[in-house]
Parts: C-alpha cells; sequence; structure tokens
C-alpha cells in the first residue's frame, strides 16, 4: 500500500494553501464562465499535476504533458480533461 503522499505522485488541489485555485476548480465544476486569470490558474495546475513522476511515461502521459500548455479556454480544459480521464487519470 502506497503512503497518502508517496514521493513523485501528483499533488491535488484540494491540498493547495494559497488560496487562489479553490474558486477556479469550483468555477470549472460548477460550469460558471472562468476569468483569465482562473484560466491560467487551471493550466498551471494541470500542467504540475501531469508532470508528477510517478505517472510514468506512457504515451498518453506524454501527449496529455505535451499539450497541458497549450490550454487556453475553458473548453480546451474539458477536452484535456477528458482525454485524462480516458486514460484512467483524474487530476480534479
Amino acid at each position: 500500500m502506497l503512503p497518502p503522499d508517496p514521493p513523485g505522485a501528483p499533488l491535488f488541489w484540494m491540498n493547495e494553501t494559497s488560496g487562489a485555485l479553490r474558486p477556479t476548480i469550483l468555477a470549472y465544476l460548477d460550469g460558471s464562465d472562468m476569468t483569465p486569470f482562473q484560466v491560467v490558474a487551471m493550466r498551471s495546475y494541470l500542467r504540475k499535476w501531469i508532470s508528477a513522476p510517478l505517472l510514468g511515461d506512457r504515451p498518453p502521459v506524454r501527449a496529455l504533458r505535451m499539450s497541458a500548455a497549450t490550454l487556453s479556454s475553458r473548453d480546451a480544459i474539458a477536452r484535456w480533461l477528458r482525454l485524462a480521464a480516458e486514460n484512467g487519470m483524474n487530476p480534479l
């Protein structure tokens, strides 16, 4: 059994302490419009999350890592999250 936070595991937004990410994730989950700042914050979070070494280097992970830097809208984030989910990953 893995410890709760094994080294190299992805970090989740619920553990973020600045307070900036929570409203961003909630806006996304609620289906609300996202401000440009929230899109940037979500992109940053997803880039960091998918970069976790424990996720490995399978082709779907590599593709998600490469495409995370290009997320520039709520729709692009939704497509990225669908692709992640299709490959058994859920950063939310």
